[in-house]
């Protein structure tokens, strides 16, 4: 039986460049003083061009937004479904944490290229040259992107496509995954 022209019998990278759409509108929002937007517009753009379709395939557009009222830490980006990646503001380095980081935390972050300072009373984080924007592109850009390709390959738009810590994981190995591919060219 040939299930040609059926849906979503089309590989996705297939279906991702036939419908991707040529651009992806970024908007910014101010940050507030004493914050920045580490990756600009332009940034954006060179990234997920790089990357190509099946990256921006069902992406709506990316925000560049304030940091949320509410929330423990520092948030960095999240997704909201379907298809809008939000890239929150961050405070400008160096960063002053409270507490201490998980050990997954701070390998994350060393990987980010950031250099993470215990002390008894909470942690400094500095981001020397362009690392906070890097950061930001892989480990929340390409991250969202992860969670997103997982959720609109499997058509879900409103309800989890899988368990939190499988997305998690998925999406920190598409992060990975972009971050030495992007590397492996320079």
């Amino acid at each position: 039986m040939l299930l040609s022209r059926s849906l979503r019998t089309d590989p996705y990278l297939l279906r991702a460049t036939r419908r991707a759409k040529a651009h992806v509108p970024v908007r910014v929002c101010p940050p507030r003083a004493g914050f920045v937007h580490p990756a600009d517009p332009g940034d954006i753009a060179g990234i997920l061009t790089f990357f190509g379709p099946a990256a921006v395939y069902g992406v709506r557009g990316v925000e560049l937004r304030q940091q949320p009222a509410a929330g423990a830490g520092v948030a960095v980006a999240m997704l909201r479904v379907p298809g809008l990646v939000l890239l929150f503001e961050q405070p400008m380095s160096p960063w002053d944490l409270s507490g201490q980081l998980t050990d997954m935390a701070t390998a994350r972050l060393q990987r980010a290229g950031a250099r993470v300072t215990p002390s008894h009373t909470g942690v400094r984080v500095d981001w020397p040259g362009s690392t906070l924007r890097d950061f930001m592109l892989f480990d929340g850009l390409m991250h969202e992107i992860g969670h997103h390709m997982i959720q609109h390959a499997a058509g879900k738009h409103r309800t989890r496509a899988m368990r939190t810590a499988d997305h998690e994981r998925r999406a920190d190995e598409y992060a990975v995954r972009a971050r030495r591919i992007w590397a492996a060219q320079w």
